[in-house]
């Protein structure tokens, strides 16, 4: 280089050369000397060139580990501002993972912080959904395929979406994913939840989402008594409700309808599928151990103590009677459920076979950053067609 090096001056300046070290001990034969070698120390932090500070979003002037840095501080630097024993500081520095648009006004109550779905989790839970429409269109098919105008009944069935029913809606995470879907896919979702304040805050978490609000409706009451009382086969059999005032009153949120079980009477007539995420019983199911949670010991679901309108009160259910309930209350038995990461698979299987599924079942497990949040497990299929059974039985008869 002609100018002697002159021109890397700027970029040595960017490390410090190391204290003096006591001198080496003599090299072993046959080996090269390093003592000419001169050590130097890096700083800890990438040094990039200063750029002047614009109040506009554009960052063209700016390196990317200077934006990363910056959006880093900003994001991670701000305190936790609420009652760490009731929002653990742990969940407010996950907050964007719950939901991306956090930062626009999501809004969660203290459960919502430990048991919401997180965003990348539920859009992937909804994919699913996507890819069994075409299947589930065709189950709707072969439903229609008996009977005296078979071939109307088959066209009208299998041009219509799902009708996606949210038993435990919560502050609206899995819902919002849902609704994301095309419409051509899922046409409505039904969200339940006992607690009308969670489904005030679903709701305008939803319009932060930009759903449209006839995609949405939510309705307060238990979703056991729901399922048990008013679906069987996907159909809704409650009679028309009389005007009265045991039902919750209606009301209009961030545009979206909040209301009472006879909201059912106007989307609701029939469920095509099942969404569950039930309560696991607080933050303290990981306690149980590895494949420790059992659905029948830890599982416990209130019912509907003071009763529904036209029926008895509803008891308290475990897991296996949850998903028993939900099976038969829609017309494909396609039912997701999802559970905490130590469910036991012994106990999952039990409540499959009680629940009337014979086939397999499906279960995945969500892992975000290499750590495992949660599982799911998707029924509704029945396998059994793929299995051979009879060949089974002879050769299990053979050999008696």
């Amino acid at each position: 280089n002609e100018d002697g090096g002159a021109g890397l001056d700027s970029f040595f300046d960017d490390f410090a050369i190391a204290p003096p070290q006591p001198p080496p001990p003599p090299p072993p034969e046959n080996k090269h000397c390093d003592a000419h070698i001169l050590v130097f120390r890096t700083p800890l932090k990438t040094v990039v060139k200063k750029t002047i500070k614009s109040t506009q979003s554009d960052t063209s002037g700016k390196c990317l580990c200077q934006c990363r840095y910056e959006n880093l501080k900003a994001g991670n630097s701000q305190p936790n501002p609420h009652d760490p024993s009731v929002v653990h500081d742990k969940y407010w520095a996950q907050r964007r993972r719950l939901f991306k648009k956090f930062d626009e006004g999501i809004e969660l109550d203290a459960e919502g912080w430990y048991s919401v779905t997180p965003e990348v989790v539920a859009d992937h839970v909804a994919s699913r959904f996507q890819d069994a429409s075409e299947q589930f269109k065709r189950a709707l098919n072969s439903n229609n395929n008996n009977g005296r105008n078979a071939r109307k009944r088959r066209g009208q069935q299998s041009s219509k979406p799902m009708v996606i029913l949210d038993a435990f809606c919560g502050c609206g995470g899995n819902a919002i994913a849902f609704a994301k879907l095309s419409s051509s896919v899922v046409s409505h979702i039904i969200c339940i939840d006992v607690d009308r304040t969670k489904l005030r805050k679903a709701a305008h978490n939803a319009s932060i989402y930009g759903i449209a609000p006839n995609r949405i409706i939510f309705v307060e009451a238990n979703s056991v008594a729901v399922m048990e009382r008013y679906y069987r086969d996907g159909t809704l059999v409650m009679d028309p409700p009389e005007i009265s005032a045991k039902y919750p009153p209606r009301e209009i949120y961030d545009d979206f309808t909040i209301g009472g079980i006879d909201l059912l009477n106007e989307i609701g007539q029939r469920i095509d599928c099942i969404f569950m995420d039930p309560p696991w019983g607080g933050i303290d199911y990981n306690s149980m151990g590895k494949d420790g949670y059992d659905l029948a010991r830890d599982m416990k679901i209130r019912g509907c103590e003071r009763g529904c309108i036209g029926f008895p009160p509803t008891p308290e259910v475990d897991g296996f009677q949850l998903l028993k309930i939900a099976a038969a209350a829609t017309r494909t038995r396609f039912v997701v459920y999802d559970l905490p990461r130590n469910t036991n698979k012994r106990s999952l299987a039990e409540a499959a076979l009680e629940a009337g599924y014979e086939g397999n079942g499906k279960l995945e497990e969500h892992y975000i950053n290499s750590r495992l949040k949660t599982v799911t497990a998707y029924f509704g299929q029945d396998f059994r067609h793929l299995l051979d059974l009879k060949k089974h039985q002879k050769e299990a008869e053979g050999g008696q």
